[in-house]
């Protein structure tokens, strides 16, 4: 009570800092919810199925030369010769590539190994579809894609973990019809209640006004489900729960990339350091020119990402604001604390301790800094629900079934504690060098400061 009475009493000295504090408030609050909820997802937010990443490699295949006149391995077709040269040139590109992959498997310390049709950071589509149960489109979710060849070993390199009911990885990576699909636990869950899903069908929908028409969204693709996993992410700044893995019957020409996961007693960095690239593993004109971990092929791939960018770009702007309450809470307070000099030297007088009137000013910042905390989260939230971004208040891939990040109330509750926090760190910085500066004056010195 007498911290409320204090604070009204200092009411016109603290409004220069409330507004501060406020609109500090308001404008950090989008910047600092993305922020946060990045970093749970990068270090926190770890799905069941989070697949083993150390002695995951990746390798690029290149080419040695442009000579095409090796024979093409295993290439049996007898109407090959009936071929276009730029047909035979893709026939024997594949198969030097399969041939590079069966000596990669061959060596003592890999534990499987397949090709890949894209650069293994890259395999999900950064845009969202959707998928809808056949039966009931009203069940419906954001899923991320990707493709894998099958027969190349993809669900055991990379390590996902097939769940009790479903086909092992080993399986699923066999064969997999062209109209089958494989989802992960968190999607067949949300979709059908169940994750006991095979042979359930799912329909991928377009959604973009392009597509609307008088019957609604048109159906893309439809899919039967093949196999369960469990979930897991690719990158660790997003979270792949709701995932979706279809096969591909075509190596693409450019980039291939291959898979490699070694044996658990195998030191990834000493195998690389042993198997001199490039060269040493060729077939044809094609050749495993470059081999590395997946963390390193992850921090590279993160590292030149738009979305580093835009990360780096807000966290500077997050710092700028942080810097400026501190700046001016600063000159505030040491303003403020010098009109009370006089005060706390009567109380110093009077026999009053040190940290409690560091307690009594502290408790006064506590309560301004809350109460304009209050006032710039709530002006955001009345902008945030007129424009829809309660409707979609994460950020982030859709994650598993009652997630803070996907409760609107509880999310933005969370955001705010966190802010509140922070400022109050700030202002608590804010005033301590002044503060101690007046209570260490002898009680002469400061009932004689003007």
């Amino acid at each position: 009570m007498n911290t409320i009475k204090n604070f009204w009493a200092h009411r016109r000295q603290d409004g220069f800092v409330l507004v501060e504090i406020a609109l500090v408030a308001l404008l950090s609050f989008y910047f600092l919810d993305y922020i946060v909820v990045t970093a749970y997802d990068t270090y926190f937010c770890r799905p069941a199925g989070e697949f083993e990443r150390e002695h995951l490699l990746v390798g690029t295949i290149g080419t040695i030369t442009a000579d095409l006149s090796s024979v093409v391995v295993g290439n049996n077709d007898a109407d090959s010769a009936r071929l276009k040269p730029f047909e035979q040139e893709a026939l024997q590109k594949i198969a030097n590539q399969k041939a590079l992959r069966d000596q990669v498997r061959a060596l003592p310390e890999v534990q499987s190994a397949g090709l890949i049709d894209y650069h293994v950071g890259t395999s999900f589509s950064n845009y969202p579809h959707i998928y809808c149960v056949e039966s009931d489109t009203t069940k419906w979710c954001d899923a991320f894609q990707a493709s894998f060849i099958p027969g190349e070993q993809f669900f055991e390199t990379l390590g996902l973990t097939a769940i009790d009911g479903s086909p092992s990885a080993a399986q699923l990576s066999e064969d997999c019809p062209e109209d089958g699909a494989v989802i992960t636990r968190s999607m067949a869950l949300t979709l059908f209640g169940t994750d006991q899903v095979i042979g359930r069908r799912i329909v991928e929908m377009d959604h973009s006004d392009a597509q609307q028409d008088g019957n609604g969204p048109k159906v893309l693709f439809r899919y039967v489900i093949t196999g369960v996993i469990e979930d897991f992410r690719l990158r660790p700044h997003e979270r792949h729960a709701f995932s979706i893995i279809i096969p591909s019957r075509v190596i693409s020409d450019y980039g291939p990339k291959m898979l490699v996961r070694l044996r658990p007693e195998v030191d990834p960095v000493a195998f690389i350091s042993r198997l001199t690239l490039p060269g040493d593993i060729k077939a044809g004109n094609q050749s495993l020119a470059y081999l590395e971990t997946y963390t390193d092929c992850e921090k590279d791939r993160i590292g030149n990402s738009e979305y580093t960018v835009l990360f780096s770009i807000m966290g500077i702007f997050i710092a700028l604001l942080l810097l400026n309450v501190v700046l001016g809470t600063l000159g505030t307070f040491w303003l403020q604390i010098r009109k009370r000099t006089e005060d706390i030297g009567i109380m110093r007088s009077f026999g009053a301790k040190r940290r409690d009137i560091f307690a009594m000013l502290w408790k006064e910042a506590a309560l301004l800094t809350f109460i304009a905390a209050v006032i710039g989260q709530v002006i955001w939230l009345q902008f945030a629900m007129n424009v829809g971004l309660a409707d979609g208040f994460s950020r982030s891939v859709s994650g598993q079934e009652g997630d803070w990040v996907n409760t609107f109330w509880l999310h933005f509750l969370i955001v705010c504690a966190i802010q509140y926090v922070l400022l109050l760190i700030i202002v608590t910085l804010g005033m301590v060098v002044p503060t101690f500066r007046a209570m260490y004056k002898r009680p002469v010195e400061a009932l004689h400061h003007e």
